[in-house]
């Protein structure tokens, strides 16, 4: 008997978005268990050899699982296995490697076929077959637009009477789909409806809700429609028409609101085609094809969001580079070779569909899931207390967005103009995780933002520090904070506060901002210095000192002072074990204190032990009901068999979690010397000790980085 727990995601119809929801799935479940697995019994082979919907599994949610495994059979080898009289031995195929990522997880998320192609017809029963055989409750994912009309099918009509109200013909669906099921024997989990319209979600929800319960199902959760998941984008349009990319390359992944064919002069072509349209026109029609170059770039008439030219053709050789050059290469322009007819048919045919690069689109996917579906069943099939278990990186992540959002917070981020400082606001918006404020000229940052193609985000605010009518006050407190010892003039002060970093830091001190966050192109002298000036540290904190959260695959380490202090004196390395174990604290981290050298205990002699163990006996002084061990070396404190021979009876050695360096020499190159040998994700350097939080990110910081350390910054404000 397969001792995991699972459900197997399946769909009413095809196109009801169950592989979005089973992504969604297990990121939420990855919040609460130390390991969740995905699993494609029957998948589909594409161009590049695999299942597209695994593909996206695999990347977008970091499964260590390799793709044949996770989808170890085809629909084709199912059809070939019916032929033959082998279909039998085909689910012993898929059950045994089911098992070996069941015997690996605590629960694993089942995907259901894809009703696509010859075998359409015959999937309810593969699905059934799949779920009975797996032990593997079905969870119903169906669409929940256009399901106002019941009609047909009397034992349907029986159960779906008029209190079914907004949701009568996708209750039908339902209804017809677990009688299929039930008829073979298989569990219902419970229904997730995708889709519904949000001006009339709750509305939906509660009859939908009502109406599932006398089919003797539970509605888990209702999806609203939304148009950045709804809406095609051009790459989409070129993967599925396997159409030529001639310019536009960077901006492939802008919505498509609508398709035009342009068939007709400029000046009538203008005027009926929506703002972001694709339109599809003939290669050789050379004066539409230079209007809609101009409208691209004209502030007054509704650009495209791309073009296809048809018939394999294109314009002639001047009129292609003026048309390029209008465009600065950014229009997307493509090329088929079927006529504008076939073409317009073929683009209206296109499904969106989420790609692991789409990362907004999957972050958004993560959100919808969270928000509108209750998890807790899932969790409780698990039989696992997600109290009891280490945190895994994924799950240390989630539970601090979590935190975040809770309590949303203002954090600034003076580097405006930094396309990935720009990418991960828009992501934190999007979200709902904080509020922000970047600063720079605000035109310069809007047309950034448009040639990125992020979408304009009303949310977003914009300040120039150079023309803001805070700069003055800004100068005169700034005096007022460097006085008595070094006043400076007014003229120095006021060129200061023109300056990002000192004016987004000011707004900190000032209460306009939570918390800032800068160091993508900013050195961290730069940026700390003016919180070093004028934020200064915290009541009994001599200096400010950093940490990382080490990501370990089960568990979450605090390494401190990795970034900050060269060679801190026995004093100041007391501040940073305090700061240390008040930041894991505040972090769900329970913070055992490890005082690092090269010598545990007694056993030991030198001027750097010396320091540890004054600093170690600081610590016990200033707080002493915090488990702190030192000095103590690294094996001593993290492995519990070595312990147990160097330092027996310590509560701290063997089980340590907040590892305080001697010096910044040998903090730095542990922590990337374990980020690259165990593969641990580093977020940091995390700032502690200031009065108010001011973090720097490493000029080589990814969007994920920067989303995790405005996360961390968020937090910190919280407890400020």
């Amino acid at each position: 008997m397969i001792m995991a727990s699972s459900i197997l995601v399946t769909a009413t119809e095809r196109g009801s978005g169950k592989s979005t929801i089973a992504l969604g799935l297990v990121h939420l479940l990855e919040s609460s268990l130390a390991k969740v697995g995905y699993f494609k019994p029957i998948g589909r082979r594409d161009d590049l050899g695999s299942d597209p919907d695994v593909r996206l599994m695999k990347d977008a949610l970091g499964l260590d699982f390799s793709l044949e495994e996770m989808a170890p059979v085809t629909m084709g080898e199912v059809q070939e296995a019916l032929s033959r009289g082998t279909y039998d031995q085909l689910l012993d195929t898929i059950l045994e490697a089911y098992e070996r990522i069941a015997d690996k997880c605590d629960f694993v998320i089942c995907e259901g076929t894809d009703y696509f192609g010859a075998m359409a017809a015959f999937e309810f029963d593969i699905n059934a077959d799949i779920s009975r055989n797996l032990s593997s409750p079905v969870l119903l994912v169906t669409q929940g637009l256009n399901s106002a009309e019941a009609d047909g099918g009397d034992q349907a009509d029986d159960q779906i009477d008029d209190r079914a109200g907004p949701c009568g013909n996708m209750i039908k669906n339902v209804a017809l789909v677990k009688e299929h099921f039930d008829a073979k024997g298989c569990e219902m989990f419970g229904v997730v409806i995708n889709r519904t319209e949000p001006k009339s979600d709750r509305e939906f929800h509660d009859a939908a809700e009502l109406a599932l319960q006398r089919l003797g199902l539970k509605l888990l959760g209702t999806i609203p429609r939304t148009g950045m998941l709804s809406k095609l984008r051009v790459e989409e349009v070129v993967d599925a028409l396997g159409a030529k990319v001639i310019s536009g390359h960077d901006r492939l992944n802008v919505a498509i609101q609508d398709v035009s064919v342009a068939g007709m002069t400029v000046e009538h072509a203008l005027e009926r085609i929506p703002r972001g349209s694709l339109v599809v026109v003939a290669g050789d029609r050379d004066d539409v094809l230079l209007g809609l170059a101009a409208a691209f770039v004209s502030p007054s008439v509704p650009a495209p969001a791309g073009v296809i030219m048809t018939g394999g053709l294109e314009p002639r050789k001047n009129v292609m580079n003026l048309l390029l050059d209008v465009t600065g290469r950014q229009m997307p322009l493509l090329q088929v070779q079927t006529n504008t007819y076939q073409t317009a048919i073929g683009v209206n045919k296109v499904q969106p569909s989420l790609q692991a690069h789409q990362r907004m689109r999957i972050e958004l996917v993560k959100t919808l899931v969270e928000s509108n579906v209750d998890v807790e069943l899932l969790i409780a099939r698990a039989s696992v207390q997600p109290k009891t278990r280490r945190a895994t990186p994924k799950q240390f992540i989630h539970r601090m967005v979590h935190t975040a959002r809770k309590d949303r917070r203002h954090i600034v981020l003076p580097e405006g103009m930094e396309p990935r400082i720009l990418h991960a606001a828009h992501e934190l918006l999007d979200r709902e995780i904080v509020d922000l404020t970047v600063l720079g000229d605000p035109d310069q940052i809007r047309r950034e933002v448009g040639r990125l193609g992020l979408k304009p985000h009303d949310e977003l605010r914009i300040i120039d520090p150079a023309t803001s009518d805070l700069r003055e006050g800004f100068a005169k407190r700034y005096i007022e904070l460097r006085s008595p010892k070094r006043t400076p003039t007014w003229e120095m002060s006021f060129d200061l506060m023109s300056d990002p970093t000192y004016f987004s830091t000011m707004m900190v001190q000032e209460g306009l901002a939570d918390g800032m966050v800068s160091g993508s192109v900013t050195t961290t002298a730069a940026t700390l210095r003016p919180a070093l000036e004028f934020v200064k540290t915290k009541e009994g904190f001599a200096i400010a000192s950093s940490v990382f959260f080490m990501c370990l695959p089960d568990q979450v380490l605090v390494y401190g002072d990795c970034a900050v202090n060269p060679n801190p004196t026995a004093e100041q390395l007391a501040d940073i074990a305090l700061a240390s174990a008040e930041t894991a604290r505040a972090f769900g981290i329970d913070p055992l204190v490890a005082m690092l050298s090269y010598s545990t205990g007694a056993s030991g002699t030198g001027s750097e032990v010396d320091k540890v163990r004054e600093a170690t006996a600081l610590v016990r002084e200033r707080n002493p009901d915090l488990p702190v061990e030192g000095p103590i070396q690294y094996d001593a404190a993290i492995d519990p068999r070595v312990a147990e021979t160097k330092l027996p009876g310590s509560k701290v050695a063997g089980a340590a979690t907040v590892f305080i360096f001697p010096d910044l020499n040998s903090g730095n190159n542990t922590y990337k010397a374990v980020q690259r040998a165990a593969k641990a994700i580093a977020i940091g350097p995390v700032m502690q000790g200031l009065k108010k939080p001011v973090n720097d990110l490493s000029r080589g910081c990814s969007i994920p980085d920067i989303i995790n350390t405005v996360v961390i910054t968020a937090i910190q404000a919280q407890r400020t």
